[in-house]
């Protein structure tokens, strides 16, 4: 992945929770890349000599709070390493021409919370190029070395280039994970409906799902989907500070997959809520007009109309969501409502 496959190993990236390893450096090839386009749009104001510093964008610690067995090494139990968010007072690629440029940082998540200086500071002899693992610690400094425009100009290309590749990268790792989720998310909303109509069956045939598939990976005309907006999200400062970005990520694809499966079929975002109530109803009767009654006494801020009460209460399979099978592993999970 570009520049990515230059930098130092050290023994303490072996402690870290692998596939976090993998998202998160991605995640962090991301927001180089975006840092260094920006310099590029401005390439008439790189020096004729300077060096180029991306400053890390984790730190891996050992996690201050519960995260189950996700800090477990298989096999050994040994603790693993969690990423923590760095926050930086300045860009993460920045071109350093000056003698030394300080810096402030704020790393926070995983139950921790520390803050402090940095410098970067020019050092004859130094690498032109300071890359993230070369820098052992947050508040030590980072030496760099100095090397003409051109050579500048390059390099920031790469990390770029490499940058629109980890985002792709991040993509197709999501993908099947999004499928799956689909898939347990339509289970669970066709098992919730069946309580109230007595019909099991499913409600979207496998077509529609690879719509809605379509639809969260890529979007429309009219916005991005919700994994470009997803990843916009892990992107932010603020993302992870209580929970680590694999299970940040499964549930914003579980919680949107079920919405975008609802929306399909015209079931209000109330509907569970709605059919609930029409369930609990002491004698049976489900006239629309009770069941508003009763929903307004129960969440009185929801301002419950009829039309969107008799939606809820009539929802039906698309036509040909017979084809659709609903496997007994799938149908056992939508009652626990498993993670990935």
């Amino acid at each position: 992945m570009g520049l990515s496959a230059e930098l130092i190993e050290t023994e303490e990236a072996y402690d870290r929770h692998p596939n976090l390893d993998t998202l998160c450096g991605r995640l962090q090839a991301v927001m180089h890349g975006r840092a260094a386009e920006e310099l590029l749009a401005r390439r008439e104001e790189i020096p004729a000599r300077a060096g180029v510093a991306a400053l890390p964008a984790w730190t891996w610690l050992r996690p201050l709070i519960s995260v189950g067995r996700k800090d477990k090494a298989f096999g050994t139990g040994e603790n693993l390493l969690m990423p923590v968010r760095n926050d930086w007072d300045s860009p993460l690629v920045l071109l350093v021409s000056e003698e030394s440029i300080p810096l402030s940082y704020r790393s926070r998540g995983m139950g921790h919370a520390a803050a402090g200086q940095s410098r970067v500071v020019v050092r004859t002899g130094a690498k032109p190029v300071a890359m993230v693992d070369e820098v052992p610690s947050l508040a030590s400094m980072v030496f760099v070395g100095t090397a003409p425009r051109t050579m500048v100009i390059r390099t920031l290309e790469q990390i770029a280039a490499a940058g629109k590749e980890a985002m792709w990268e991040i993509i197709q790792g999501i993908e099947p994970k999004l499928r799956k989720e689909l898939f347990k998310a339509h289970a669970y909303v066709s098992h919730e409906i069946a309580e109230t109509s007595g019909a099991f069956q499913p409600m979207l045939d496998e077509i529609s799902i690879d719509e809605i598939q379509d639809f969260m990976m890529y979007g429309d005309d009219k916005k991005p989907g919700s994994v470009f907006r997803l990843i916009e999200l892990c992107l932010a400062p603020e993302c992870f500070l209580r929970v680590d970005p694999l299970k940040y990520m499964s549930k914003h694809l579980r919680r949107d997959a079920e919405t975008q499966i609802r929306r399909k079929i015209g079931d209000p975002h109330i509907g569970p809520k709605i059919r609930e109530i029409a369930r609990n109803l002491p004698d049976g009767n489900r006239d629309l007009a009770r069941i508003v009654a009763e929903y307004r006494r129960v969440y009185p801020k929801d301002r419950l109309s009829i039309n969107r009460a008799e939606a809820a209460m009539t929802v039906s399979p698309d036509a040909m969501a017979r084809s659709t099978i609903l496997t007994p592993e799938i149908v056992d999970f939508t009652r626990g409502r498993g993670a990935l």
